[in-house]
């Protein structure tokens, strides 16, 4: 028998790029193509980018050159796949920053990646398929192949693709095009599907969850897909991730509290607190209307755990707005928080500016000087936990009896994580209760009971 054509895959970024990266993989593997996790064994490494910011493009470059090396050293089988959002926002650059790169896809190419490869791997219909650089319009659905990628615990679910704001520094909308959501009974029908293959916790995730639906015409929006989801039997969580706070209304904010699935969990990107820089940034909420909703937040859903992130050192950011930005975060005592200092982003307005630009060792130093504040808080509201038993769904057995997982207030790879001993093979992939006996800043460490 012929040795079937095997591909490695690299997936980078975010969560919303790796429904990309399974959507594909799903594809390759329906198509014949076999999937492996060691490069020696490949014939080609696919490489899924992410362009969001300079630190993504780095991590993508470096990626591909490891990849061009690999394929130097195969003696003229192998090959190199370059996908997502870097092709997709500069295809023409990309493809002459790398000319050793056999075959791009665009966005809109994730759902023929099969056929592209099958011509790739057939030297008579090989072609680099350097994306044109128009904006995207594919929204896979629950027919479209897929392998998950994630461990058996959880599994994302992209709502929808695109993004209709226009924040001042961000590439996303030219990236991703027009926000397009799914329909209703598409996302059901694969909630369903992810339940069935044994997740028990369902991560919806787009550009901008508290938007989805508005662009439809039937009416359903976040408020009615979970209440559609709770309608799906079986003992899981849903987590609702990348809201945004114009967004989050009080209805809304009702009816995920009352959700029996949905855990008391809420992510939704601030970006500041100070009016000039909101406004200068375009986000559409200024800060009293945003310590309004958040102090609403708290009281419409006791108990809930909230993550945010901020973006310091913004143009015109003065260190008065970063003080009113840092006492913020001590009054509110977030229960998760993310920092990203600005930098500049080609074809944004934020790049336009030249006037009051902030150094960048100074937004890194306000960067760290916030992550700091926080890692105090943290510090202090885990230990606080000491003593108590809390329901955490465990990800995967890290040794024989010992698991890795996750308590109701962290979401998959950004937030805290549970360090538990318990019995052998028995609770992988599932809940269990777990009494905490030691904590630091971002671990919990506990026995199942």
């Amino acid at each position: 028998m012929a040795r079937p054509y095997r591909i490695c895959v690299v997936s980078l970024g975010c969560p919303k790029n790796l429904v990309d990266t399974e959507v594909m993989c799903g594809a390759l593997a329906s198509a014949g193509f076999q999937l492996t996790a060691d490069r020696d064994d490949a014939d080609l490494l696919l490489i899924n980018t992410c362009s969001f910011i300079k630190d993504a493009r780095s991590e993508a470059a470096d990626e591909i050159l490891q990849a061009l090396r690999w394929k130097r050293h195969g003696r003229g089988h192998r090959k190199v796949a370059v996908a997502g959002c870097l092709p997709q926002r500069a295809p023409t650059e990309t493809a002459e920053a790398y000319p050793d790169v056999d075959l791009f896809l665009s966005l809109d190419d994730v759902p023929r990646a099969a056929a592209l490869v099958r011509g790739l791997s057939d030297a008579a219909g090989a072609t680099r398929n350097v994306p044109s650089g128009g904006l995207p319009t594919y929204l896979y659905d629950h027919t479209a192949p897929r392998l998950t990628l994630t461990p058996p615990s959880y599994a994302y679910v992209k709502i929808a693709e695109g993004c209709d704001h226009r924040c001042a520094y961000c590439s996303i909308p030219a990236i991703r095009g027009r926000q397009r959501s799914r329909p209703l009974a598409s996302v059901l029908e694969e909630c369903r599907q992810l339940l069935g293959q044994g997740a028990r916790e369902l991560d919806l995730i787009a550009q901008d969850t508290s938007r989805y639906g508005l662009d439809r015409d039937d009416g359903a929006g976040l408020a009615e897909l979970v209440r559609e989801i709770d309608t799906l039997p079986g003992d899981f969580w849903v987590r609702v991730l990348y809201t945004h706070p114009r967004y989050v209304t009080e209805p809304l904010i009702d009816a995920l509290a009352a959700s029996p699935h949905v855990v008391p969990y809420l992510d939704i990107p601030l970006q500041h607190i100070s009016d000039p820089v909101l406004k200068a940034m375009r986000r559409g909420l200024g800060g009293r209307d945003t310590r309004t909703l958040m102090e609403r937040l708290r009281e419409r859903w006791p108990g809930v755990a909230v993550r945010t992130t901020f973006l310091v050192g913004f143009p015109g950011e003065t260190e008065a707005d970063f003080e009113q930005l840092l006492q913020y975060v001590t009054e509110y005592r977030f229960d998760r928080l993310g920092v990203f200092a600005y930098s500049p982003e080609a074809g944004t307005p934020a790049a336009e500016i030249t006037e009051g630009c902030v150094p960048p060792a100074v937004a890194a130093a306000r960067r760290d000087a916030i992550m700091a504040r926080q890692q105090d808080l943290a510090t202090e509201a885990n230990r606080a936990l000491i003593g108590r038993t809390l329901r955490v769904i465990a990800d995967r057995e890290e040794h024989p009896g010992r698991y890795l997982g996750r308590s109701a207030a962290d979401a998959p790879d950004i937030d805290n994580v549970v360090h538990f001993r318990g019995p052998r093979g028995g609770v992988d992939g599932h809940f269990a209760r777990v009494r905490i006996d030691k904590a630091s800043a971002y671990d919990l460490s506990g026995t199942a009971v």
